[in-house]
């Protein structure tokens, strides 16, 4: 898990497009234990609902159960991987504009200051 507060689906669809390929119980006991503690319906529903029947999708990716047997190897769908270049993206975009407020300020801070001495010069040196 990058960050502390990156929400657990996003951490299990890093799991998915970082293995490249993995099975059904690798993710599920990544998600199952510590610090993650997910619960095993959820990492299901999950697994249903993003790797097996990807949105978009008009079949499902069910064959590879049955021709890889249970434990097939499963590829993150690209609906995964946009998920997450979309939440690095975000999270970079936020810490851009958080950098950028924070310069705004510190240039407000000094145009005051420097307002306030032109004024302080004008007054007692004229």
């Amino acid at each position: 898990m990058r960050d502390k507060k990156e929400p657990w689906q996003i951490t299990a669809a890093r799991f998915c497009v970082e293995r490249k390929e993995f099975t059904l119980k690798e993710l599920e006991m990544f998600l199952e234990s510590k610090p993650h503690d997910i619960h095993h319906s959820h990492v299901r529903n999950f697994f249903i609902e993003n790797i097996q029947n990807p949105p978009g999708r008009q079949f499902n990716r069910e064959f590879r159960k049955s021709a890889e047997g249970d434990g097939g190897l499963w590829t993150a769908s690209s609906e995964l991987v946009s998920m997450v270049t979309d939440y690095d993206e975000l999270r970079e975009a936020r810490e851009s504009s958080k950098r950028a407020m924070y310069i705004a300020i510190g240039s407000l801070v000094i145009a005051t200051i420097v307002g306030i001495a032109q004024i302080i010069v004008q007054v007692f040196f004229r």
